[in-house]
Formats: C-alpha cells, sequence, structure tokens
C-alpha cells in the first residue's frame, strides 16, 4: 500500500514500541479512563455479558471489568508485545480465570458466531489499515444478534488545516480520520442500529505523569525510559514518528475530540 510505504515505520512496530508504557501508564487513549468508564456504561455492562476487547492493548480495560463486574473478558491485538504485557497483568491481579488474550487480527476474529454480548473497541478503527466497516462488519459476526459494539474513537473537527491531515497520513498509528458524523455513518453501513454517541472536543491529552504517580514514575525512569532512548538513538525511524506524534499532539489539538459511540446489531435481518 502506498500510503503504509510513507510511513516511517509500520503500525504494529509503533505498537510494539509504545507497549514498553504498558506497565507504568495505565492507558493513554484520548478521555483517558473516564472516557472508558463512561463506554463501559453506556454498554451497560455486568457480570452476565461475554465481552470480546478489540485491540485490547496491554489489558488495562479488559482487567478492569473482569475486576469490577466480574464478567468474561476476551481481548485481543496485533501486538505480541501488549499481549504478553496484557498476560502478565491478568496474572498479578488473579483474573485469568475471567480474562483471556491472545494475538489475532480484528479483521479475522477467532471466534464463533454471536460468541459475544458487546464488542469494546477504544483508539482501535483509526490506526486499523483497511475498510472500517467491513473491520466493524466481522466484529459483528461474533456479537449475539441484540448485541452492542462500543467505541472510543478520536474524531477530528470539519475545519482541521491539511497540514494536520498530512501529518495524520504518516503517523504509524492512523490511516485515515473521522469526523462525529463520518464515525456514525460507518457504524450505520455496518448494520449498527439504535446508534448513540457522545463527543468531545478540544480535551486535554491524558498526563501521564499524572496517571503513573511517583511509584510508576520512577519504575518508568529505570526499567522503560533507557530502552525507549536507545530505541530513538538507534532508529531514525522512530525519532521521524515520535516528532510526527508531537507534531499531531500540539498542532491538531483545538481540531481534535474522542467520541463514545455504541451501536446494536440487529436482532434479526428479517
Amino acid at each position: 500500500m502506498a500510503e503504509a510505504a510513507s510511513k516511517p515505520v509500520g503500525t504494529r512496530e509503533w505498537y510494539d514500541f509504545v507497549g514498553q508504557l504498558a506497565d507504568t501508564i495505565p492507558g493513554i487513549h484520548i478521555g483517558g479512563q473516564d472516557a472508558t468508564h463512561t463506554l463501559l456504561e453506556m454498554c451497560q455492562i455486568d457480570e452476565t455479558r461475554p465481552i470480546l476487547d478489540v485491540g485490547c492493548g496491554a489489558g488495562h480495560t479488559a482487567c478492569l471489568i473482569a475486576q469490577k463486574f466480574g464478567a468474561q473478558v476476551h481481548g485481543i491485538d496485533i501486538s505480541e508485545v501488549m499481549i504478553s504485557k496484557a498476560q502478565e497483568r491478568a496474572n498479578r491481579m488473579g483474573l485469568t480465570d475471567r480474562v483471556k488474550f491472545r494475538t489475532a487480527d480484528a479483521y479475522q476474529l477467532p471466534f464463533e458466531d454471536g460468541c459475544f454480548d458487546v464488542v469494546l473497541i477504544e483508539s482501535v478503527l483509526t490506526p486499523l489499515p483497511g475498510d472500517k466497516v467491513q473491520a466493524l462488519r466481522e466484529m459483528m459476526r461474533v456479537l449475539r444478534p441484540g448485541g452492542l459494539i462500543g467505541a472510543n474513537e478520536s474524531i477530528v473537527a470539519p475545519e482541521v488545516p491539511p497540514e494536520i491531515l498530512a501529518a495524520f497520513a504518516r503517523h504509524p498509528a492512523t490511516y485515515g480520520h473521522f469526523t462525529a458524523s463520518t464515525l456514525r455513518e460507518s457504524f450505520a453501513r455496518a448494520g449498527l442500529q439504535e446508534i448513540q454517541m457522545v463527543e468531545a472536543m478540544n480535551v486535554e491529552a491524558p498526563n501521564p505523569l499524572k496517571m503513573m504517580g511517583l511509584c510508576g514514575f520512577l519504575s518508568f525512569m529505570i526499567r522503560t525510559y533507557p530502552k525507549i532512548i536507545l530505541t530513538l538513538l538507534r532508529d531514525a525511524r522512530f525519532r521521524e514518528a515520535a516528532r510526527i506524534d508531537d507534531q499531531i499532539t500540539k498542532g491538531g489539538k483545538q481540531y481534535m475530540g474522542y467520541a463514545l459511540i455504541v451501536g446494536r446489531k440487529p436482532k434479526s435481518h428479517a
């Protein structure tokens, strides 16, 4: 793909790189943990509902659900680094009887039809190469009739400047972008109904230092920071990717936000 060739590093490489932060930062998607809690409420999570977390990263949300609600959760991610850290997290928290993780592709989910009551996706659609609607339809396949897909997805204002869109095109974790209206349209085109959406624009990105706390910060400086610096020093591609990430964070803030969106799979196709 020409778009992929224009990126400094591949999507999986980038997530393996940022996966080094997973031990100290409890999820850095836009909106942070407050957005996650709101999304779980919108999806009506309880102990009776089997959950699939697509793009689960280091397992923060999956373990939160298992611990808070007692639900059975499966998490998948393309990054083996992320999955390894997710499994370590479940082990530490004593949740291995309720949470299972595996490496998998969102376009080919390794589950039978109708396995889950809820599919969650946090900051997954924008980084996902290919047809987003096709990915949503694959998620619908493993969802029971009447089940819910809930997403926390980054959105941009319609008037976002061309230079910010150009930076998106170069970012290793961005393939296209959504406005609030195009995100809703994608859910509708996939066949989801009763779509609900909450939007938040011009929001502060989560502050990693505040999220870590003192112990987390010290652990980060000792265990993780040297590895990140070494990668940046050794590999100019990652330095360029980090520069693009910083450009988007600083220059695009006033045009960026997130949407929490939930849609229901029809109970029948009649």
